[in-house]
């Protein structure tokens, strides 16, 4: 029998030649990443082990991006012990408070690359399989052992199969892609597998719309999302790949415990509903909702090209004047490109906010917490109850989030594009 991507890869990088599902191996990834929210644990963790070094430091990333800007003297104090402690252990791959968040630096960074394997402290290093390698995250007490080792045991997992058909309607977008699979697999029936992604549906997707597909693996429930590489992935890596790389192709007899097939022509625009992801109806269905604020952001929508999609919508317009609208670019590299495009000033022209690069208010801690009553719609991945405060979200595509900012309630965007 042969082997999918996620277990050749996982070969690579361990010493069994053909690690089978369910099978215990350790691996020695490419890249270790850690955040600020999740490096203090890490370093407490090393040191109740009894690791005193980075084994790695040239292999590890680290990027302040959850509390940016500090909200709390305390985390500012833990934050200021982590940059002391980061320069004592030579990490040269360290990116401070508004270079900001860990999974766009790495794919704007050229860190991610085919072939490779990422472990990281954060359940959206999915994101990084988009580029057709294993990425997957991990708790914050392994990022300890996995920072005094360089080393970590993973298990093998299964491997699923989604194929989707044809090209995407206009007016919808990945994001809608990710949510009508969402709605179909649920949250719980992919649970530790590795998702491969085939069909002329993903292949006609851009690097950042892959990103947002392989961000949203972790919400099945699954281990890894890989998009297998082609001229589109070797286009983006051009003049931005730190280093060689060697793409890896499933074999044809692989073995995968299901195949589900979509048919992107037939989508339309998508919301997941409060309070859970896999709670998934149609925009038309849920249209003249009230929304209080809108939300374009985080790791899975805070690229330029999202943010671009949701600033024309709003472009020479007015937002709903009981509607407030936050932005938070995904990157630094994001926020001066917005500069550049004149896209801050067309936001904030039209009544929106621009706030620091980082993930924002989307894990609750600052930046546009909701109030009791209060109803989001956002470019998130998450929508669980007390998310971003006791309000309720509903997690949409940009384009849809740019409808509901022009009218303060859910519209369908295709009568706005």
């Amino acid at each position: 029998m042969g082997q999918t991507i996620a277990q050749k890869i996982i070969a690579n990088h361990t010493d069994t030649t053909d690690p089978q599902p369910g099978e215990l191996v350790d691996v020695v990834p490419d890249w270790i990443l850690a955040n600020d929210l999740s490096m203090y644990r890490g370093i407490e963790r090393m040191d109740e082990l009894g690791y005193d070094q980075i084994a790695r430091p040239d292999r590890t990333i680290v990027a302040f991006d959850h509390h940016v800007p500090s909200s709390d003297p305390t985390i500012t104090t833990h934050m200021n012990e982590m940059r002391k402690w980061l320069e004592d252990r030579t990490v040269e791959h360290f990116y401070d408070s508004g270079e900001g968040i860990l999974h766009n630096i790495v794919a704007e960074g050229g860190y991610a690359l085919p072939g490779q394997l990422i472990i990281g402290s954060d359940s959206h290093t999915t994101t990084h399989g988009a580029f057709g390698m294993f990425s997957t995250g991990i708790s914050h007490t392994d990022l300890g052992q996995a920072l005094g080792t360089g080393e970590l045991w993973i298990k093998v997992p299964n491997s699923r199969k989604i194929v989707v058909d044809d090209e995407l309607p206009d007016g919808t977008s990945a994001k809608d892609l990710g949510l009508a699979i969402m709605g179909d697999l649920t949250a719980s029936e992919a649970i530790y597998d590795a998702i491969e992604y085939y069909g002329t549906g993903i292949e006609s997707l851009e690097m950042h719309e892959r990103q947002t597909l392989t961000n949203f693996a972790v919400e099945l429930g699954a281990q890894a999302g890989i998009v297998p590489v082609d001229k589109v992935t070797e286009s983006y890596l051009r003049g931005r790949a730190r280093e060689e790389y060697e793409p890896v192709e499933a074999d044809n007899d692989a073995e995968y415990i299901e195949t589900h097939t979509i048919n992107a022509e037939t989508l339309e625009p998508l919301v997941a509903m409060p309070s859970a992801v896999d709670n998934v109806g149609t925009v038309r269905e849920n249209t003249g909702t009230p929304v209080d604020q809108v939300f374009v952001g985080t790791c899975n929508n805070g690229r330029f090209k999202d943010i671009a999609a949701f600033a024309e919508i709003i472009r020479d317009e007015t937002v709903a004047k009981h509607t407030n609208v936050i932005v938070v670019p995904g990157s630094k590299r994001a926020y001066m490109r917005m500069n550049d495009k004149g896209i801050t000033n067309q936001i904030m022209d039209a009544g929106g906010v621009v706030n620091a690069p980082g993930c924002g208010p989307c894990f609750g801690a600052h930046g546009g917490l909701l109030g009791e009553g209060d109803t989001c719609v956002g470019t998130m991945n998450r929508n669980f109850p007390g998310r971003m405060g006791p309000g309720k979200i509903y997690i949409s595509s940009p384009e849809t989030a740019g409808a509901a900012a022009l009218y303060g309630e859910i519209t369908d965007p295709r009568e706005v594009i």
